[in-house]
């Protein structure tokens, strides 16, 4: 092989190993960014379907809104309820696209977060997130957790509680039509079995120290989250923020794609 054969290799092989590391990196940054996706306060045990769990600690805060500028190191955004929010960027800002899914495409093992509404055996979806493989066991447990930004964006009173449940779907069922409630929770699982038919579905949730049951809806949206770079952010985009006051930048921008709003 010629000496000029070996350096086009070479460069071949350094651009595809550049463009793995950054994917890697990208999900990496995501994977521990949307760990800030858990409670605002300290540990808390909360009653899911008879069954309690703590959620993790973090000082984190939620920010959910329309992008109105992007600069070098910070995000302007308008929330859904009028207020302008500064929001600070660094190296370690995570970023992913929200994307439409569906519940067809949910399967065994897969590893979700869901919005809910209701308490005991009343938990309602408002919405779906199908986490990536990469995020698996992110923020797992039952805590607690604000509007979410589909209730927010709509108009929905902001000054509801919540909660948050991460954990493993164990089974799918059929269910029948309901009526979403003011208080509303967070539930991630991994399914691994799943039954039923068109309209609303049930989903059993295990998470370390409990599980939850979570009626999901007929039109409940559902999305999935897929890793992207800071450079795609613009004017206009919705996105779902987390901050932390112990880091100078945010720890995670989420930002809908072609229109979708963040509904978590």
């Amino acid at each position: 092989m010629t000496v000029q054969g070996i350096l086009a290799r070479t460069s071949c092989f350094a651009s595809i190993q550049g463009c793995y590391t950054m994917t890697m990196k990208a999900l990496a940054l995501l994977g521990s960014a949307i760990i800030a996706l858990g409670g605002c306060s300290g540990p808390k045990s909360t009653e899911a379907n008879g069954t309690a769990a703590a959620g993790p600690a973090t000082t984190a805060t939620r920010v959910r809104g329309v992008v109105q500028s992007v600069g070098a190191n910070a995000l302007a955004v308008q929330t859904y309820d009028g207020r302008a929010v500064s929001v600070a960027l660094d190296t370690k800002t995570g970023f992913a696209w929200v994307v439409g899914s569906s519940l067809a495409t949910l399967k065994d093992g897969d590893f979700i977060g869901t919005a809910t509404t209701g308490t005991g055996d009343a938990v309602r979806a408002v919405e779906l997130v199908i986490f990536p493989e990469s995020m698996r066991g992110t923020g797992e447990g039952h805590y607690d957790w604000d509007v979410p930004g589909v209730v927010a964006a709509a108009g929905g009173d902001t000054s509801g509680s919540s909660a948050m449940t991460n954990g493993t779907v164990e089974q799918q069922s059929a269910m029948t039509n309901g009526t979403v409630e003011q208080q509303s929770a967070m539930t991630n699982g991994t399914v691994t079995e799943g039954a039923g038919k068109p309209g609303e579905t049930t989903l059993t949730v295990s998470y370390k120290g409990g599980k939850t049951k979570v009626l999901v809806p007929a039109g409940t949206p559902v999305v999935r989250f897929e890793p992207t770079q800071r450079s795609v952010l613009a004017k206009g985009q919705k996105v779902f923020v987390v901050t932390d006051a112990s880091a100078p930048g945010a720890k995670f921008v989420a930002i809908g794609k072609d229109g979708i709003t963040p509904p978590m």
